[in-house]
């Protein structure tokens, strides 16, 4: 395992992760948090920002299936990840490095541990990026 500390973005959906939360604690406890309307809302071009910006992963945490507040985000999402995990391949960057978690935790309370867990996995992966950001390794 190396040294090399990994940046996790994280994206959730205000319907169903951290609404009844502290926000300000929330956000300090997740420092690349992105709360968004609805975790389909979460395009291609978002996760592909995040890459470019220097993120060696990204988790997307969302409703369970047949509880999104918009009827069909979360299956819009998976359709779209399927789909993206494969142009990521095309660019030399392990599928695995996007995670998405379908459940409800309106409180936050396992938000931070479930960073801390995919951080833990992308810790036993090279670093995405050379210097932070831009070309990717390998």
């Amino acid at each position: 395992m190396n040294s090399h500390e990994p940046k996790l973005v994280c994206f959730s959906c205000k319907f169903g992760w951290g609404y009844a939360a502290d926000q300000p604690e929330l956000a300090a406890a997740l420092p690349h948090w992105i709360p968004v309307i609805c975790s389909g809302k979460v395009d291609v071009e978002s996760v592909m920002r995040a890459f470019r910006e220097g993120a060696d992963g990204v988790l997307i945490l969302g409703c369970p299936d047949g509880q999104c507040h918009f009827q069909d985000g979360n299956y819009q999402l998976q359709k779209r990840l399927t789909l993206l995990r494969k142009v990521l391949e095309q660019f030399g960057i392990d599928g695995r490095r996007v995670r998405t978690v379908f459940a409800f935790d309106p409180e936050g309370i396992s938000m931070a541990e479930r960073c801390r867990e995919m951080i833990r996995e992308l810790k036993h992966m090279s670093p995405l990026f050379q210097n932070g950001k831009g070309k990717p390794n390998g």
